[in-house]
């Protein structure tokens, strides 16, 4: 199970991580891929939930793109609870993707969107978004819960591509892709 890049951050960085593997070779695999019979959806959710056999999922399919933070998020909200997480995470080739917040540029409220960002970075916040987010929080003092640092895996050397190479190439990489898929 894989979802679509055009329309899926978990899909681009897929992408993304096989073209940094894979090189000009990346059109292979991917035609590979669907010449194997990959099921590509629209996105996370109807991937996760709809067509993966693990955890949550209700299909049939054994293996999908995903988070590394899954497996604490299935151990967390499993029904009924279970003790180990029913999902793991391959860390070779993960491309890491990073969550953010902004203030828009001319916004008319720039004192009120800076006074949410100092809250988005305050300890209360950061350690709050480990357990209902299911990201890393950006303050290196956020306490983890055990949950959460149990039962992820991190990547030791995750996939990272210079934003100005993504930035340059992104449209035509999409294009290519959705050639492939039709």
């Amino acid at each position: 199970m894989v979802e679509d890049p055009s329309l899926s951050s978990p899909g681009l960085a897929f992408l993304l991580a096989t073209i940094d593997r894979y090189g000009e070779g990346w059109v292979d695999y991917w035609t590979s891929l669907r010449d194997n019979g990959v099921l590509v959806a629209p996105g996370w959710s109807e991937a996760y939930y709809g067509e993966f056999s693990g955890g949550a999922g209700e299909g049939d399919r054994p293996l999908v793109v995903s988070y590394a933070s899954s497996p604490p998020a299935e151990l967390i909200f499993a029904d009924p609870p279970v003790t180990e997480p029913p999902t793991a995470v391959m860390t070779d080739g993960c491309y890491r993707q990073t969550e953010f917040a902004g203030i828009l540029a001319g916004t008319e409220h720039a004192a009120e969107a800076g006074e949410l960002i100092d809250f988005m970075l305050s300890r209360q916040f950061q350690e709050t978004i480990t357990l209902t987010w299911f990201v890393y929080p950006v303050l290196v003092e956020a306490r983890l819960p055990p949950e959460f640092v149990d039962n992820t895996a991190v990547p030791t050397d995750p996939v990272q591509m210079d934003p100005a190479t993504i930035d340059e190439n992104r449209e035509q990489w999409l294009e290519e892709w959705s050639e492939i898929f039709g």
